[in-house]
């Protein structure tokens, strides 16, 4: 499965892709195909200030909000999930789960209503 995630450049050595970005375009299209509205989705890498989620003894996997417009806004914390999942091909399937629960947090939808195949 090593594969999935390099491309080749015209029959040369392959060229890797960045296993995140190339699931999170994998998870985001399933996210369109299922909620039909798009979001704002945006990654950071860590957060400058590592104290602001210590409240928790869990570091956030995403936060969200709802703009003044009414669009969803959503923030994936990149680090914190690839510490959390370390088999590549399960990343989409979690980024998948992660926006699709903020959503229907935000919008007061039920994961069922957005998703009903969804386990």
């Amino acid at each position: 499965m090593a594969g999935f995630f390099s491309r080749n450049r015209h029959g040369r050595r392959s060229l890797p892709v960045d296993r995140f970005e190339h699931a999170l375009g994998i998870a985001h299209r399933w996210f369109l195909d299922r909620v039909g509205e798009v979001a704002v989705i945006q990654y950071v890498t860590a957060p400058a200030d590592m104290d602001w989620w210590q409240q928790d003894d869990t570091p956030p996997l995403i936060t969200g909000g709802i703009e003044a417009s009414g669009q969803v806004a959503l923030t994936l914390h990149r680090k914190f999930i690839e510490f959390k999942v370390i088999d590549d091909t399960l990343l989409p399937e979690v980024l998948y789960e992660l926006l699709l629960t903020e959503w229907a947090a935000l919008t007061g939808k039920t994961v069922a209503e957005i998703d009903p195949e969804f386990q």
